[in-house]
């Protein structure tokens, strides 16, 4: 009868469709023949990149030749002591030329983040110092501190000293900028920036942004790290 027939056949569908999911459960010859088909076989090869593979070259003169944070610089091991200071500012020397330009970056810089503790003119008399504030702002032209080496005065900067936190997020060249300007300060020689010449980039901080007290003087109190 037509009924059973289509019964029948029904069944018959249902078994060969079981057959089929049952044997694709697991890598059978089916799976593994299927695989041979591109079409088919995008699970087992996936269109990826591998690891740290450019997808495509980059395009010309997309690629720096110069790194962003400067040349590279020996690091000064922690806890910073003396020894340490001295070591690295004897492999160090300035890059930078004492002209206006760096003279004029040098005070931005000193103003930005030095002058709050030592004052505009390097004298040790910033705003954060007096009764009931911070207790001491060395004055930087003193001998022992104009006695210094350039490499020394950078370290300093670099990785703080004493009471003294470090400024490491300024760049290497900001901070050669301001060793010129603190000699130009000591009466070293050097060409003053003219008034009004100083301008503040984009990429720093404006003045009183971060105030943290820094002291780069040689004082009694200054020999270890706080």
């Amino acid at each position: 009868m037509p009924g059973e027939w289509r019964r029948k056949r029904s069944a018959a569908a249902a078994a060969v469709l079981a057959a089929c999911v049952l044997s694709l459960g697991g890598c059978t010859r089916m799976e593994d023949a299927m695989a041979l088909v591109p079409f088919l076989n995008f699970m087992r090869e996936a269109p990826s990149f591998d690891p740290y593979e450019a997808p495509r070259p980059a395009p010309a003169n997309s690629v720096p030749l110069e790194s962003p944070a400067g040349t590279w610089e020996p690091t000064i091991p922690t806890p910073v002591t003396e020894a340490a200071l001295q070591e690295f500012a004897a492999s160090v020397t300035s890059p930078t030329t004492m002209d206006e330009a760096v003279l004029a970056r040098g005070e931005h810089i000193f103003l930005t983040y030095c002058s709050v503790c030592h004052g505009p003119q390097g004298e040790g008399n910033g705003p954060v110092v007096g009764p009931g504030k911070f207790p001491m702002g060395p004055d930087l032209r003193i001998p022992n501190t104009v006695g210094r080496s350039d490499g020394y005065i950078y370290a300093v900067v670099k990785a703080g000293r004493g009471l003294m936190p470090s400024y490491r997020r300024i760049p290497p060249a900001d901070r050669w900028a301001v060793v010129s300007y603190v000699r130009q300060l000591q009466g070293q020689g050097g060409v003053a920036p003219a008034p009004g010449t100083v301008s503040a980039p984009a990429s720093v901080p404006a003045a009183g942004a971060d105030t943290a007290p820094a002291m780069v003087a040689d004082t009694a109190s200054t020999g270890e790290q706080e």
